[in-house]
């Protein structure tokens, strides 16, 4: 990825702890030993957390526009 918005940035953020967890749950933390099955698993925990973050941003954004003006009295 060249040059990271705010977004993307803190979807990195927020996938990190997942593969962290992914790791701590086989047991292992050397990436030169992991399966091929265990390998694409965690590329699939990191992709997976990374895409729900953005969404979650985005969904968010789109919230924040879809709320009325507050009109002044």
């Amino acid at each position: 990825m060249v040059d990271p918005d705010e977004h993307e940035q803190a979807a990195i953020v927020a996938a990190s702890p997942m593969a962290g967890e992914y790791l701590e749950s086989i047991g292992k933390t050397d990436l030169a030993v992991l399966t091929e099955t265990e390998w694409l698993t965690l590329l699939e925990v990191v992709v997976t957390a990374y895409q729900d973050e953005l969404v979650r941003r985005l969904d968010g954004r789109r919230a924040a526009a879809a709320e009325p003006a507050e009109v002044p009295r």
